[in-house]
């Protein structure tokens, strides 16, 4: 089977650029029958710079415009129609509705752009998949009349080189003399962010000021959405009994923060919401004992030993750690945890392989296709304006914007989906030359209209004569007719952009 991975470049989200690497390499762990050939797919010179530094992990490198011409059997992840190809199966992701549960957390206009984008994903193509049971839930709460067949969850796992496995501490003493970190600690791995819950165990500390556990915490310090959050924190380091149990170690490198993750008696994590914790299943892969606040996500993801505490109640937690610390329970060698992982690996690579192949069977060209997705899509978006809390003329001018980005560059896709739109009556539909084509069109490279222009959907003049023909004599035919339309709009559209380029 040809998987093609699309690289995603988004410096404020470099999770999902590791989320995409991370299944490269879990499906290398297949035994070499099962391997599917891989392809790193790029639209963005800084993605070509990613794929090409991991390029082991892949077969071969391909700009992500030509997904149609490599005959590949399913293209993964798009969070977004825009990151869909044209004309190759392909499946959405949907990681989770935090949108949904901390409204808070987003501007407006973000929380618009994931509803119309994610409604889009969970409804239009062969496949969408969740990162978990509860993102498929919040989907189904949503949009009840939806079709949920096509709905499956990949779990994703952590995938560690081989070297990381290695026995021995010398990585992590060195990294622990830097950091000035104790050789006995508790670790969290999340960025300082309001929802990451960090004030929660620097609260339990103050509660408890003779109990005996050093907690390490890795990650960017500052939310920008929520400048007193940090300084809280800092207050409550401002107390000599708390800061000698804490260090925080800001951003660090991958490799010092898994070499910490490595040395670490246990793990907290006391986030308030998770899509699916990746420190979570990088504390599951060592085999590490942790605390876990409880929220649904982490009851799914569940590693064993597990402790739950409650996210809103320091109480829960200082107890918790009470009790970690009183009897500690015992972690794995890393030849024991490498082994388990292992199997675990091989299994969710085996469901994502089951996944691609549901969506390469289940994909056809005229409902699945992202062109025929954007297709039916935009007239519904269209006549919601006003009459959807999410959609406004500014959020769907926002979508239509990012629709028209992605097709700057597939010039025929751009031909198709108008054709498309004019065989439905909708209000769009005559509004669709000027907002998506010429709109599209006006921002395009010369040599991007050219094609635009050369475009045919019936390259033979004969078979175009004769297929014309065919329809005109089978006019009463309502499906005729709209087909008739769309090549008419076809005409009348080129000859009209043809007119405006010359003048």
């Amino acid at each position: 089977m040809r998987i093609g991975l699309r690289i995603f470049y988004n410096p404020a989200w470099m999770g999902g650029v590791n989320y995409v690497l991370n299944i490269a390499r879990m499906l290398r762990t297949l035994p070499s029958g099962e391997q599917p050939h891989i392809t790193f797919l790029t639209s963005a010179p800084q993605a070509e710079e990613i794929a090409a530094e991991h390029a082991g992990l892949a077969d071969e490198i391909a700009p992500f415009a030509k997904a149609a011409s490599l005959n590949v059997d399913f293209v993964y992840p798009a969070t977004q129609l825009p990151e869909a190809p044209f004309g190759a199966p392909w499946a959405g992701w949907i990681p989770d509705w935090q949108c949904q549960h901390y409204p808070e957390l987003f501007p407006p206009e973000e929380q618009a752009r994931r509803f119309l984008q994610y409604r889009e994903l969970a409804r239009g193509p062969a496949a969408c998949v969740f990162s978990s049971q509860q993102a498929i839930e919040d989907t189904a709460k949503l949009f009840p009349d939806f079709e949920k067949d096509h709905w499956k969850i990949f779990h994703f796992p952590a995938v560690f080189d081989e070297g990381f496995w290695q026995e021995g501490s010398g990585d992590t003493d060195a990294v622990r003399a830097r950091f000035n970190v104790p050789g006995d600690y508790l670790i969290v791995c999340n960025q300082f962010w309001r929802h990451k819950n960090h004030l929660q165990i620097v609260e339990a500390l103050a509660a408890r000021p003779g109990l005996d556990v050093h907690v390490v915490m890795t990650g960017a310090i500052e939310d920008t959405r929520w400048p007193d959050y940090a300084a809280s924190i800092r207050d409550l380091l401002a107390r000599e009994d708390v800061a000698r149990r804490v260090t925080i170690t800001d951003r660090i490198s991958r490799d010092e923060q898994l070499a910490l993750l490595k040395g670490a008696r246990g793990f907290v994590q006391p986030s308030l919401f998770e899509g699916w914790s990746t420190f979570v299943e990088e504390s599951r892969a060592l085999g590490l004992p942790g605390l876990l606040s409880d929220i649904p996500v982490h009851r799914e993801q569940s590693p064993a030993g597990s402790v739950f505490f409650d996210p809103n109640e320091v109480e829960s937690l200082a107890s918790a750690l009470e009790r970690f610390v009183a009897d500690p329970p015992k972690r794995p060698s890393l030849s024991k945890a490498s082994s388990k992982h292992a199997a675990y690996v091989a299994d969710r690579a085996r469901t994502f392989m089951d996944i691609a192949r549901f969506t390469a069977q289940r994909f056809d060209p005229a409902r699945h296709d992202a062109g025929a997705v954007i297709a039916q899509a935009a007239p519904a978006l269209f006549d919601e304006i006003g009459n959807h809390p999410h959609v406004t003329q500014e959020a769907f001018d926002r979508w239509l914007g990012n629709t028209r980005l992605s097709l700057r560059e597939n010039p025929e896709d751009l031909a198709r989906i108008g054709g498309m739109i004019a065989e439905g009556d909708s209000a769009f539909a005559a509004k669709s030359d000027k907002f998506l084509v010429q709109a599209t069109l006006a921002k395009a490279p010369p040599e991007m209209r050219q094609r635009f222009l050369d475009y045919d959907p019936v390259s033979d003049e004969a078979e175009r004569r004769e297929r014309i023909a065919s329809m005109q004599s089978a006019i009463d035919s309502p499906r005729a007719r709209a087909q008739l339309a769309s090549q008419n709009f076809l005409f009348r559209l080129k000859d009209f952009i043809r007119r405006k380029l010359r003048s």
